[in-house]
Order: structure tokens, then sequence, then C-alpha cells
């Protein structure tokens, strides 16, 4: 009787399925969200459960063993965390995700004894990446002349800390201020038309996390004359001669004629 019994659960060791019946990974991580959970639920009498993200084993577990779990580091998921193993299913939360972490997650069943068993499914997760808020600016005005203040404020986040850049040279004395006063001076205006560049940058720990920009334009161009007093004076007089050179060969011309 006893061997019957034997040889019947031996039997139904051999006919159990072995087989991942579930395998739970989001399609979609929105922007923000910073860690998932992922589960592969199966029916198999198993030695062997290894997690993939596309080529790279990122977790396993192994019943029996010392650890019977281990992890290991993957781009684009900066922790895995154990939820729990056990006879019928594998659950991790994985956390501190970046959009690399965006691929194919991949759960293997294995039975690496006799009888030799094995089992795969994959699905694809896409992490989108959250898009960091810019700063910006208010109160510059269009136009500037000379001695004119210049004023702008940049509304950022509560934990940066403001630059200020002035045709992409720090304004220092205005580090750290959300706000921006200096005198316009035509020196900083260039081009043609003169225009200057006011950048607010947010920074983090040293690092650049976000920036806006405006121009504005020099009040005076196209009324007043930018060029020497001395070139501007000998200008008007090659005009002044020019005009009675005119004027006297219209008159001889005329006395030819009469």
């Amino acid at each position: 009787m006893l061997l019957l019994l034997v040889f019947i659960a031996l039997a139904q060791a051999r006919v159990r399925t072995f087989n991942i019946t579930e395998l739970i990974v989001p399609q979609v991580v929105p922007p923000g969200q910073a860690e998932v959970e992922i589960e592969c639920r199966y029916d198999a009498n198993f030695t062997l459960v290894n997690w993939f993200k596309g080529l790279n084993e990122f977790f396993r577990y192994k019943p029996g063993a010392a650890p019977s779990t281990k992890s290991f580091p993957v781009i684009g998921v900066g922790r895995v965390e154990l939820i729990h193993c056990g006879p019928t299913a594998c659950r991790l939360r994985l956390g501190s995700l970046t959009e690399d972490a965006s691929g194919f997650y991949k759960c293997d069943i294995e039975r690496d004894i006799a009888p030799y068993m094995y089992n795969t499914r994959s699905a694809y997760m896409q992490v989108y990446r959250h898009q960091h808020r810019q700063p910006v600016i208010e109160g510059l005005a269009e136009e500037f002349a000379e001695d004119e203040e210049m004023h702008a404020y940049c509304r950022g986040a509560p934990d940066a800390e403001i630059r200020w850049y002035i045709n992409g040279r720090e304004d220092q004395n205005m580090r750290g201020s959300p706000s921006l006063k200096r005198n316009a001076s035509r020196l900083i205006f260039s081009g043609i038309p003169p225009i200057v560049t006011v950048q607010c940058a947010e920074m983090r720990y040293g690092n650049l996390t976000g920036s806006k920009e405006m121009k504005a334009k020099w009040k005076d161009h196209g009324t007043r004359d930018e060029r020497p007093q001395e070139q501007q004076r000998n200008d008007a007089e090659n005009i002044k001669a020019y005009t009675v050179f005119v004027l006297l060969s219209v008159l001889l011309s005329l006395k030819t004629i009469l």
C-alpha cells in the first residue's frame, strides 16, 4: 500500500503542469511615478525563478538556497525590493525609475533537476520621464534706454538656487535672488538691432535643472546716430559741400542756355 501511494505521488509530480499562469507588469509608467510592482505567478514544481530586463538578470529566487533571493543592478532601476516570493508567485517592487527602465521584463521558471523543465513569459514596460517645470521670467520690459532700471522676476522652484545671466555671463551680485535689478547701458546691447539677453537659471547642487531667457531691445535704435561726433560733422560738411556744388552746376547750366 505504501509503495502504491509513493507511486501515485510520483506520477502526480510528473504530470503536474509547469506553467507561468500570469505576468503582471504595468504597460505604462506615467511621468512623476518613481516605483512600480511586478509579479510572476506560476503553477510549477520549480527550483529557480529569474527576473530579467532585456538580457540582464536583476533578481533570482532559489528555494532552499542561503540566501534564497539575490538582486543585481540594472540600468534605469535604482532599487529592487522583495515583497514576497513563494510556491505560487514572486512579487517585487522596482523603485527610483528613470526613462532607461523602459524595456522588456521577463520571468523565467526552471527545474534544473530531472525531469528538467523550463517556462518563460515577458511583457514590455514604458517609463516616461518626469518633465521638469521650467522657470518663468516676469516683469522684463521690451525696450530700455540709457540708465533705465532693468527689472525682472524669476518664478522658479522653491528649493532651487536662482542665477541670472546677461548675454551668457552671470551677474554674480544677483546670485540667489529671485529679482534682477540693474541700470541699462548701451554697452550690454549688441547687434543690429541692439539686443540684450536676460536668462534665469535654476541650479541644484551645482547642476543646471532648468532655465528661461527673454530678450529686450535698445529703445533709441533707429532714432539716434551712434557714430562718433567727428564723423557725423565730417559727413554733414561733405553733404553741404556737395549740395552747394550741385546748385552751382545747375545755375551755370541755366546761364549757358539763356
